[in-house]
């Protein structure tokens, strides 16, 4: 794999096909920072450069493959450090894993980025995540996520097994959750709880909710029988009323 590292002002966005955030949680704060963005170009090549959060945090350390934070880095593949967060196609159940993310019908070039998109790309080894670039604009917000921490909830099972693709979520704040007070809760419009906003964007809903916004969530793809980290995907539309 070839990367070239250009100037920033070398760097042309504007033929972008998809975007894709990259976001680190300080392990000792626990906040979460935007650090960086990765770019689909035309031609199957991608741009990865770092955002202003990857400069103002003094805990932030730039990736080994990234090494220059002034910097712009061009591909001709899905750069290693985001690739080895995308599970190998040649992994039993690759098929069913796309199904499970409602992607089983892509072209094998949108693949990498869409499996990025939707899982967050996690990894049990480091705080990064990996997030779809939400439609942030002033009076709006628009998002997709998969519900988080399941398996925390000895209901869940039951309710996700009753959830219709398209049916109606409800979100509400815990703000006595003693690890983060900013969490958002996901239940069923019957009030039946089974997971959470995932932390990455818990603060942006957090806030809208407490400003009064119009918040709309819908279960987008179900999964009853996948693993717990995938199985409801969330698409949140908030817009101010």
């Amino acid at each position: 794999m070839a990367t070239h590292a250009l100037d920033r002002d070398q760097l042309d966005l504007t033929a972008s096909r998809r975007t894709l955030i990259l976001v680190w949680q300080n392990p000792t704060s626990r906040l979460f920072i935007k650090v960086g963005q990765l770019n689909a170009l035309p031609g199957g090549r991608f741009a990865f450069h770092y955002l202003a959060g990857a400069w103002n945090d003094p805990d932030f350390v730039p990736l080994l493959e990234y090494p220059d934070r002034d910097a712009a880095y061009v591909s001709d593949e899905v750069p290693a450090f985001f690739a080895n967060r995308i599970l190998s196609v040649d992994r039993p159940n690759y098929d069913r894993y796309l199904s499970w993310l409602g992607i089983e019908d892509l072209s094998p070039e949108d693949v990498p980025f869409e499996v990025l998109a939707r899982t967050g790309g996690g990894r049990a080894t480091d705080t990064f995540h990996v997030v779809e670039l939400p439609l942030t604009q002033a009076d709006r917000l628009a998002s997709r996520f998969f519900v988080s921490g399941v398996r925390y909830f000895v209901e869940a099972d039951a309710a996700i097994a009753l959830l219709g693709e398209g049916a109606n979520l409800r979100l509400e704040l815990e703000e006595g959750n003693e690890v983060n007070p900013k969490a958002v809760l996901v239940s069923t419009v019957d009030g039946q709880k089974f997971g959470y906003v995932p932390d990455w964007l818990c603060g942006d809903v957090h806030s809208r909710i407490k400003d009064g916004w119009s918040i709309t969530a819908v279960a987008e793809r179900v999964n009853p029988d996948a693993p717990a980290h995938v199985r409801v995907l969330c698409r949140l539309e908030a817009q101010r009323d």
